[in-house]
């Protein structure tokens, strides 16, 4: 640790935080994340240590060291100057069309790679997508990371090796809620990479209507949520949700699917078909990352904009977009006494 000198903190999680740091030997600006030491954490660091090892693409934060310090673990990144959110909500940075697009596109080809090598992430959202200062999205924190294992390892069903469906079991706890595949929010431990592909609709969706898709804030809300927009399962909409340890523990009001193009108002035609093809029951028929990229979305006017031209937030983004909150309550507390003198004046 003595390599570093801290600078500031960026951000905190459940087991720990991350500061931005400077290398005392080259200068270098990194980010460390540091974890308390735990049963839990140690075992999710590990992982998410052997993840980033195993992944090399532009859209995947890298991984630069790590060691152990005074009973905690750090891991040393590459420093990202913003995050997909502050991006979306800064009203000084102007995205249109375009760079949303070239946003998505940076996001399924770091997916894709992150699928090919068999790593599942488990928690995609907005908060876990950075955004570097040449304007590149990369995939940050995999804490919550998993090895995709083989359908032969786990299961000795011929039909189920033929489909490539993975039946291994895995925890169910697992994603944020707002972004959780509904095989997730019934309790399976049954699932594949295609979880990570609802999480992707879901994404493309909010930088489209700058709002979360699915807005529940408990399992039970966010259930009635993506059921009451995607309809009542059915047999044909979802064949195997009987599987799911918690399906039969609810009962379901008969209702029909909301048409994709009313629950994406005034959304370009070909992104409402791709969020529509990625928000399905069944996992089976959602599209892979590479299929994904492949879509008509990505080929159609606006087409999606040069990565070198992409806004590139300075590097204390977020810093600027922490002050703004202290600004507004400051401007509110000038303009209550303002209206407190103008009120003893009259009185």
């Amino acid at each position: 640790m003595e390599s570093y000198k801290i600078l500031e903190r960026i951000g905190e999680g459940t087991h720990g935080q991350v500061v931005q740091a400077m290398e005392r030997s080259t200068g270098k600006i990194v980010a460390i994340k540091c974890v308390r030491s735990s049963d839990k954490a140690s075992k999710n660091l590990l992982r998410e240590i052997e993840s980033l090892k195993a992944l090399d693409s532009d859209y995947v934060v890298k991984l630069l060291d790590h060691f152990c310090h005074s009973f905690s673990f750090y891991l040393v990144l590459e420093f990202v100057a913003s995050g997909l959110p502050e991006m979306l909500y800064d009203d000084d940075v102007f995205l249109d069309d375009s760079h949303l697009k070239t946003y998505a596109r940076m996001l399924l080809a770091g997916v894709m790679h992150m699928h090919t090598t068999n790593i599942m992430h488990r928690d995609l959202k907005p908060a876990n997508l950075l955004i570097s200062s040449e304007g590149v999205l990369k995939i940050a924190d995999f804490s919550l990371s998993r090895l995709l294992l083989t359908t032969a390892a786990a299961d000795d069903n011929v039909d189920e090796q033929r489909s490539g469906r993975n039946r291994c079991c895995y925890t169910g706890q697992v994603a944020t809620r707002r972004y959780r595949a509904p095989e997730l929010l019934f309790g399976s431990v049954h699932y594949d990479q295609s979880i990570d592909m609802w999480s992707v609709g879901c994404i493309l969706a909010e930088m489209q209507m700058k709002t979360p898709l699915f807005a529940g804030d408990s399992d039970m809300e966010q259930i009635a949520i993506v059921v009451h927009n995607l309809g009542t399962p059915t047999d044909e909409t979802w064949p195997n949700r009987n599987e799911m340890p918690d399906y039969n523990k609810l009962k379901f009001t008969k209702c029909d699917p909301v048409p994709t193009n009313e629950l994406l108002p005034d959304v370009d035609e070909f992104l409402v078909d791709l969020v529509g093809k990625l928000i399905l029951y069944n996992a089976d028929k959602r599209l892979n990352a590479y299929e994904a990229l492949l879509h008509p979305y990505f080929f159609n006017e606006p087409l999606p904009c040069l990565e070198h031209l992409m806004p590139k937030p300075p590097n204390d983004h977020r810093q600027k977009l922490m002050q703004k909150p202290i600004e507004v309550i400051e401007n509110l507390e000038r303009n209550f006494s303002c209206l407190y003198q103008i009120l003893d004046e009259t009185l």
